[in-house]
């Protein structure tokens, strides 16, 4: 019978917890690693993200010195952690696509705002200061040629010499822009029936093409123009002790904004924000004009000066 084998008994490690030591000091040391990374800031970042963020939520935000911390990584007063920062400040690198939409909106609202500054600033040197409504929608900037029988005469389509004179005034801005322009043609309530306007959208079509040949005259590139006409179915209210036909009787120069459908829906809050009024949907407002006197002809009246 053979002799069995004797066999030791393995010995125990007892330094096994030096390897969940090494683990835990190489975690720790990483986590340090990368805390010490994202606490050096960069000021010009740190500016931009302050900026964007006050755009954004419509609020101010105080921002401390990062090099005098009480020993906390947060960088912003409030709750931001440091982590939060740099995760922020790199999406302020991205491309605008990716950007949140309102501060892409409120870029696109200074952007047009800055364009109704230029065209102010010349009307001013033309001496025709306040001759255009302008307002920022969620078409764009619309310069609303609205006046009590100084652009359009009733039941006409000619363009009046003062209108003429604001519509070379404001020339040199519409042909820089990048912009489409769209001339949009409108008319008051009162039917119109006559050979050479047999509908108000006749008329309406005829006022806008009326100016698009004004401008295209004077130098805009007929390419970046085009004309709609709407008629008497949009009815702009008119506030009380205007003359709402009058208000109506009138041409809008639609510079389109190129900014994508969900960031122009914005655009009223972010213009009515740069203006530092409450946030809500922009109105447009309806400019004075003088009450009128001549009394309402008959409704459906055959070759009336309607329109």
């Amino acid at each position: 019978m053979a002799k069995r084998k004797h066999e030791c008994p393995e010995p125990d490690n007892t330094e096994r917890w030096a390897v969940s030591y090494l683990d835990m000091i190489t975690v720790m040391m990483c986590l340090f690693l990368v805390l010490y990374a994202i606490s050096q800031v960069d000021q010009g970042k740190l500016a931009k993200l302050r900026t964007s963020l006050a755009a954004g939520f419509n609020s101010t935000i105080q921002v401390t010195n990062p090099l005098k911390t009480d020993g906390g990584l947060g960088i912003l007063a409030g709750s931001t952690s440091a982590v939060q920062l740099g995760t922020m400040m790199g999406n302020l690198n991205q491309n605008p696509e990716s950007q949140p939409e309102r501060i892409q909106a409120m870029k696109e609202a200074s952007h047009l705002n800055s364009i109704k500054n230029q065209v102010e600033e010349q009307l001013k040197t033309a001496g025709k200061e306040g001759s255009l409504a302008m307002r920022i929608t969620d078409k764009g900037l619309v310069l609303g040629m609205v006046a009590n029988d100084t652009y359009f005469k009733t039941g006409d389509a000619t363009v009046q010499p003062t209108a003429r004179e604001v519509l070379r005034a404001i020339t040199p801005t519409l042909m820089s822009l990048e912009e489409s322009i769209a001339i949009e043609g409108y008319a008051d309530p009162r039917p119109i029936f006559s050979a050479k306007f047999p509908s108000n959208y006749h008329l309406a079509s005829a006022r806008a093409i009326e100016v698009l040949i004004a401008l295209k005259d004077d130098g805009v590139p007929g390419t970046k123009l085009r004309s709609i006409s709407y008629g008497a179915d949009h009815q702009t209210e008119a506030t009380p002790g205007q003359d709402a036909w009058a208000f109506n009787r009138r041409v809008d120069i639609v510079i389109m904004s190129t900014a994508k459908d969900s960031v122009r829906a914005l655009l009223p809050d972010a213009a009515k924000q740069l203006a530092g009024g409450p946030q809500g949907n922009i109105s447009p407002e309806a400019p004075a004009i003088a009450p009128s006197v001549a009394p309402a002809p008959p409704e459906g009246a055959q070759g009336g000066s309607a329109g």
